[in-house]
């Protein structure tokens, strides 16, 4: 089967990268036949430099919403061209995607009939600080969540997944017709924090599959704390509005797969609360703790497990996985920020989102 397949990047203020994340495009080995970016209320030369190296530009100097509005101007415009079984790759504009990213994913189409879309595997790009390279560690261990999830996403990553027409075309007509909560009139959620897991768990509701293909799309890491900070509470808040809008919609399997992580981040933020009560109790009546020889066999389980699992990614992980400390403390700011997401999902304060 034969199918076009357009590219739509949404992007603002990337002149600095769009180059290379259009490069990464015209090396597939499955070739695109369009490319598509919105200048997002962009104020650099971005334009300028999509057009020079091949693609569409679509102009957009007034987008009240985001990454999801500027996805939905570019969709209104070329679905129309487009037949139910051609594709739509939508991908961030800091993003390189494998050279075979678009031709495996056209693969899981033809062995799944029941995909509405596929993901990527996203992975960090380079980095030169530690608390980069602790996220380009993280993103390297998700991997393994996706694989015990039989290789079904969790979240259609927005750094690249390739959505069939069809399905684009589902979402916006139960979208209009009350099936999907909120934002009625298009494809994308303008009022969610995070567009892309709405989407993801829009086209499981509507029955379709959402696999993922072992194809890499490279995006930054957040090398500044104030970046990850705000990146974080918005992933985190906007993944327990969205659950809380679908609320019993879902089906029961869906509820427990989304409702099992965030039951998992809540336990071990009070786990570490109370670990850390207890420790201060225990310094206050019994003057710390008698650590013994007996405490080295879950550390050096710990320290071969960390390890192993970021082996590939060369001495830098490696070194960082045997002292455990410096991920140990990732761990538990990423707690924390959840903590602060947690607080106002439950006090209905209204999320913002950033671009990052």
């Amino acid at each position: 089967m034969t199918r076009k397949i357009y590219v739509v990047i949404a992007a603002r203020n990337e002149e600095k990268c769009i180059a290379d994340t259009l490069n990464s495009i015209h090396q597939q080995s499955y070739p695109v036949d369009k490319i598509f970016v919105i200048a997002n209320n962009c104020t650099d030369n971005t334009a300028d430099v999509a057009a020079k190296n091949g693609a569409t530009v679509l102009n957009m100097l007034n987008n009240q919403h985001m990454k999801a509005g500027a996805l939905n101007f570019a969709l209104e415009k070329i679905i129309p061209d487009l037949q139910d079984t051609d594709c739509v790759l939508v991908m961030d504009a800091d993003t390189k995607l494998s050279n075979n990213l678009v031709e495996e994913c056209l693969k899981n189409f033809k062995k799944n009939p029941r995909a509405g879309a596929v993901g990527s595997i996203f992975i960090g790009r380079p980095t030169t600080t530690l608390l980069g390279q602790l996220q380009l560690m993280e993103f390297w261990r998700y991997r393994r969540q996706i694989h015990r999830n039989g290789d079904m996403a969790f979240v259609l990553s927005g750094t690249a997944s390739l959505f069939l027409v069809r399905t684009l075309k589902e979402v916006k007509n139960a979208r209009n017709n009350g099936l999907l909560p909120l934002s009625k009139g298009s494809y994308y959620d303008v009022s969610s924090l995070t567009e892309d897991n709405e989407i993801t768990l829009s086209i499981k509701k509507l029955d379709f599959d959402c696999p993922v293909a072992n194809v890499f799309s490279e995006t930054d890491v957040m090398d500044e704390f104030k970046k990850l900070k705000n990146q974080r509470v918005r992933w985190y808040q906007g993944a327990l509005v969205n659950l809380k809008n679908f609320g019993t919609s879902l089906p029961w399997h869906m509820r427990w797969i989304y409702w099992k992580q965030q039951i998992g981040l809540l336990v071990s933020l009070i786990m570490f609360s109370l670990i850390c009560l207890v420790l201060i109790m225990t310094q206050i009546f019994f003057g710390g703790i008698i650590i013994t020889w007996i405490w080295l066999i879950p550390l050096v389980v710990l320290v071969l497990e960390r390890t192993s699992t970021v082996w590939e990614l060369g001495w830098k992980s490696r070194f960082i996985a045997i002292t455990i400390i410096p991920e140990q403390i990732y761990s538990i700011l990423l707690l924390l920020i959840y903590g602060i997401a947690l607080k106002n999902f439950l006090i209905n304060k209204k999320g913002q989102w950033g671009n990052t």
